[in-house]
């Protein structure tokens, strides 16, 4: 299942693709296409939200590593699965505000698949 978000400045694309009872995610940009992290999420606690940990791999420093591991982690926590989250976010020396409109756009993407699973 594809979910897109258009931003003044880049666009967000997440695609989720179910593996069992895993998911797996690719969330990328328009700017420039690559995969910059890759981070896996499982749930460690039987709890509400689950508590999950997060293992991360990175193939270079920059912020996609946070909107990657961000993404798997929320996701294995509002969904109780395992995540695997690849991709990479790219947006050249955002400010604050794009910043901002990045995770609330991303959150709106994790809201968008969880809404999805429960219909």
């Amino acid at each position: 299942m594809k979910f897109h978000r258009v931003l003044l400045f880049t666009t967000l694309q997440m695609d989720v693709t179910p593996v069992g009872e895993d998911l797996h995610v690719l969330l990328t940009s328009d700017n420039i296409p690559y995969i910059g992290c890759t981070a896996l999420s499982t749930p460690v606690a039987e709890s509400d939200p689950p508590v999950c940990s997060t293992q991360t791999i990175e193939s270079c420093q920059d912020a996609s590593r946070l909107f990657i591991t961000y993404v798997a982690e929320n996701l294995c926590r509002q969904t109780g699965k395992r995540v695997l989250c690849t991709g990479g976010v790219f947006v050249d020396e955002p400010d604050e505000h794009q910043t901002e409109k990045l995770y609330e756009n991303i959150d709106e993407l994790i809201q968008d698949w969880t809404m999805f699973l429960v219909d």
